[in-house]
């Protein structure tokens, strides 16, 4: 059984693609952040089901894909931006493997990043990643806007992408 601990790095290593792949199948960029933090639950929600002998990129890119085609269809009376067909091809294209001793040093190097982050910036990443709360939960707790909130959370990410990335030697910075 998958812990939760683990949904977080395993998250953050693949944001970045995952928010590309929502990308390129939906133009409106609020739709598109709706579309991302509704995959995100998902994900989280349904970590227990996900297969660990397997790539979670791809897991979680046809999470994506599935979420992608609901909001289509529930967005029938705009016309679709891509047929079932191509977002099945883009799902594919942005197949990827790591080894799994990889995923292992970027668990580290990010619970080391979390560790950096300051106790306010730490506390709203485990309330939403790890416990799960809504963003309006989080909004109204903090006294901050859900736009606030997003922009937050988007922020955090980067930067804790960006640490591991360091980490790891993948920047030159």
């Amino acid at each position: 059984m998958n812990h939760p601990d683990h949904f977080l790095p395993l998250f953050l290593e693949v944001q970045s693609d995952l928010r590309a792949f929502i990308g390129a199948m939906v133009r409106d960029p609020v739709t598109r952040e709706d579309v991302f933090q509704e995959v995100s639950m998902v994900l989280w929600k349904s970590f227990a089901k996900y297969d660990p002998s397997r790539s979670f990129g791809a897991w979680a890119r046809g999470v994506a894909a599935r979420k992608i085609l609901e909001d289509h269809r529930l967005r029938a009376r705009l016309p679709e931006a891509f047929p079932p067909e191509v977002i099945e091809a883009v799902a594919a294209g942005f197949a990827e493997e790591h080894g799994r001793g990889a995923w292992r040093d970027r668990e580290q190097a990010l619970n080391q990043c979390l560790e950096l982050l300051p106790e306010r910036s730490a506390a709203l990443i485990a309330d939403r990643y790890q416990k799960g709360q809504a963003v309006e939960e989080l909004a109204t707790e903090t006294g901050m806007t859900v736009e606030a909130i997003y922009q937050a959370l988007s922020r955090l990410r980067k930067q804790l992408r960006e640490c591991v990335q360091r980490r790891l030697g993948l920047l030159n910075n």
